[in-house]
């Protein structure tokens, strides 16, 4: 009798993140049964993951859940896990826009939608946050098609575009645009904006936090002083609004905002203890919102206030392009509607094993 269990998954790139995708049926219903194997399956908690799936950063220690949706007008249900490297933490209060990319083609590999020759249209709710995202893919032949000229920033070849459709993206864990119902709070002396679009984040202005340029991914993940400033800052907004202690949990994220020559902002996203090499679909969802309201930390870079149009913003790896409809009330925003194209790819299809004394 193996000492070992075998699960079936799928091992993907989505977006810029990448992690191992499940049917929800092939994991235990317990929670902690469930998140002991997903800890084991990544190789957490150890700093190298060597043991497991993970790569050792927060975009390579990701998971995806799948599962049949039972609710009308919905292909699949879609649940995403953050595995912590170091800790014996799975955190399912977020979601991730990246890993969230990889669930169309996999639900047409695992047969939960039939393909349609040409493009396939497949529906998801995203379970951690409410939204709805309609995903069209690419099946020539009935087939999910990889190969591509699509290219995102933060990924070294192309692939085939994936186009996202975000819906009902506002108030993803508050139920409000402004959790705090101010554009602009201070905490410790310094000023930062908190909106919750797609996911709660804590945003700051560079120079408030002692920055003098839009540093480096690099100089920023190892700037401990400045991550623990921020990270202090987004525990205390997160009690108060109602989250409870987040010392343990990846929200609300944290971001950077200041001028760019070469897109709308500038921007470096926390998640919350490391830098983002790239950017988070949901963060620069969360981002726009933040730019097209008034008096936020991000107006000093940023004063369009239309209702339609293209949004770029500037990361360590490139640049990143949404499409959004908004729709403003009083002036305040009523909702958001946003486009993006993503690309994903299958790596591997097969088995993932874990010891059993591990469980």
């Amino acid at each position: 009798m193996s000492d070992q269990i075998k699960i079936p998954c799928m091992f993907m790139r989505g977006g810029t993140s990448r992690g191992p995708y499940f049917l929800k049926k092939d994991l235990p219903e317990d929670i902690t049964k469930r998140d002991k194997i997903l800890l084991a399956v990544m190789g957490s908690p150890d700093i190298r993951q060597i043991d497991g799936l993970g790569g050792a950063e927060p975009v390579k220690s990701k998971v995806a859940i799948i599962d049949k949706s039972n609710e009308d007008g919905i292909d699949v249900d879609y649940y995403f896990a953050q595995v912590k490297i170091d800790e014996p933490i799975v955190d399912t209060k977020p979601s991730c826009g990246n890993i969230l990319v990889g669930v169309g083609p996999y639900a047409i590999e695992r047969g939960l939608v039939n393909a349609k020759d040409g493009e396939t249209s497949v529906i998801v709710r995203d379970k951690n946050t409410g939204m709805k995202i309609e995903q069209i893919v690419k099946t020539p032949n009935k087939m999910v098609q990889y190969e591509g000229d699509c290219f995102i920033d933060g990924v070294p070849t192309s692939g085939s575009p994936i186009k996202l459709k975000f819906l009902n993206i506002i108030g993803s864990q508050t139920k409000k645009l402004f959790p705090t119902g101010n554009s602009l709070d201070q905490i410790d002396g310094i000023n930062f904006t908190l909106i919750d679009c797609a996911v709660p984040m804590v945003i700051f202005k560079s120079s408030d936090l002692g920055l003098k340029d839009n540093e480096t991914f690099e100089k920023l993940d190892v700037d401990k002083n400045l991550i623990n400033k921020m990270d202090s800052i987004r525990i205390k907004i997160a009690k108060k609004i109602g989250l409870g202690d987040v010392t343990n949990s990846v929200i609300p994220k944290t971001a950077i905002v200041n001028s760019s020559k070469s897109a709308d902002i500038s921007s470096r996203y926390f998640m919350p203890w490391n830098c983002h090499p790239a950017y988070a679909v949901t963060g620069s969802m969360a981002l726009l919102a933040a730019c097209k309201s008034k008096n936020t930390v991000c107006s000093e870079f940023y004063n369009n206030f239309s209702g339609g149009g293209s949004f770029t913003l500037e990361h360590p790896s490139g640049l990143l392009k949404i499409d959004y409809e908004v729709n403003y009330k009083n002036e305040m925003i009523e909702d958001v509607k946003v486009t993006t194209t993503r690309s994903a790819r299958l790596i591997m299809s097969g088995n993932v094993f874990v010891k059993k004394s591990l469980l």
